[in-house]
């Protein structure tokens, strides 16, 4: 009985000795589970969104050391401001140009103080005037003394364009004057200007024929000579400056001699015009 009792406690330690060896047994070379050497791993989590196998991962650079961002940054940035760099250079040398010419200008007039000339009526005559209705004829005829007052600039006178008005604004006759001429540092010249109108081609109104006619009946008729032209102020061959000039010679007082349709100013009517530019 002894030794059934220990032959049976031999047999159940065995068997608990082969059931502890059969549960805690090592996984064998057939259930490794450790990847094979060059692959991707089975368990591995999958890529982020955005990223997809088989390509590098954002900031890869191939090569042994990427460029620096700053280096980059700058090219970048260069090349962006030639252009805006330019255009200021560009701008800013035509605004230094402009100032200098503006400059330069104003310098010269003061040092050569260019003034205006001077217009003087000698003598302005009217004749074969007759402003009966339904006609209308009158010869107009002026002469002018015009002086150049600077004693550093040249004066040259462009086409002359002739007006003779009555009242404020009402135009009886127009004529061109196609002689440029000019004056030297305080010279003077005359200017002859003779106009004329008809009834065939200058239309005068009934109301302005009325007052006219009222006017010559009264002994006397006054009339608005006027010139419109272009001049040249010159010194030698480095300073020029061009303007347009308007001459008024206003309130001319022509006196008619009992019934002759001619008449003239008086000895002493001649009077000074206003000039402007």
């Amino acid at each position: 009985m002894a030794s059934e009792s220990s032959h049976d406690q031999q047999n159940s330690k065995g068997e608990n000795q082969s059931s502890e060896s059969t549960h805690h047994a090592p996984p064998s070379a057939s259930h490794n589970f450790y990847p094979a050497m060059g692959y991707p791993s089975s368990m591995s989590y999958p890529p982020p969104p955005g990223q997809y196998s088989g390509y590098p991962p954002p900031g890869y650079y191939p090569y042994a050391h990427a460029p620096p961002a700053a280096a980059y940054y700058n090219a970048t940035a260069h090349r962006q401001q030639m252009p805006s760099g330019f255009s200021r250079c560009f701008f800013t040398t035509i605004i230094l140009l402009t100032i200098l010419i503006f400059t330069s200008s104003i310098v010269m007039w003061l040092v050569l103080r260019p003034q205006l000339p001077v217009f003087h009526v000698d003598n302005f005559s009217v004749s074969n005037f007759n402003a009966t209705l339904p006609t209308f004829t009158a010869n107009w005829e002026a002469n002018l003394t015009v002086r150049n007052p600077n004693t550093k600039l040249t004066i040259e006178f462009g086409e002359l364009q002739n007006f003779v008005f009555y009242e404020e604004d009402y135009l009886l006759a127009s004529a061109t004057a196609p002689r440029p001429f000019s004056l030297e540092t305080g010279t003077s010249g005359v200017i002859n200007a003779k106009l004329s109108a008809n009834s065939k081609d200058n239309l005068v109104e009934n109301w302005v024929l009325d007052k006219l006619a009222k006017e010559r009946g009264n002994g006397s008729v006054s009339f608005n000579f006027r010139m419109l032209f272009w001049t040249t102020f010159r010194s030698g061959l480095w300073w020029k400056r061009h303007l347009s000039m308007k001459v008024l010679c206003e309130d001319i007082q022509v006196t008619f001699v009992g019934a002759s349709s001619d008449g003239n100013i008086a000895a002493n009517g001649g009077r000074d015009c206003l000039v402007f530019v």
